[in-house]
């Protein structure tokens, strides 16, 4: 199983880079190393919490499995809706309707 999520956790990595990457833009800088930078930390803290769980539900310790669970995906969930944020997938205003009449 570990080996598995290795390898999971690479495909992931890889899937994210070309995910972000045309998504990213070039003209705002700084916008664009806030996005990598989330990206790098909601994958450490997304993968610190899925081995956090999977050790600690393999030795038994079902406390500290809950509290990992409700710890570490509410901090992926919140830098995820975040990085989507920043990169458009949620607020957009359409440039279509405005609610104005044409004849």
């Amino acid at each position: 199983m570990g080996t598995f999520l290795i390898f999971l956790a690479g495909v992931l990595f890889l899937a994210g880079i070309l995910f972000i990457k045309p998504r990213a833009k070039r003209e705002q800088m700084w916008k664009t190393v806030v996005n990598w930078a989330l990206f790098v930390i909601w994958y450490g803290i997304t993968w610190m919490g899925i081995s956090f769980v999977y050790i600690n539900a393999s030795v038994g310790h079902v406390k500290a499995t809950s509290t990992a669970i409700f710890l570490f995906l509410g901090i992926s969930v919140v830098l995820a809706v975040v990085q989507a944020r920043l990169l458009g997938f949620i607020g957009v205003k359409k440039a279509g309707n405005t609610g104005e009449l044409q004849a």
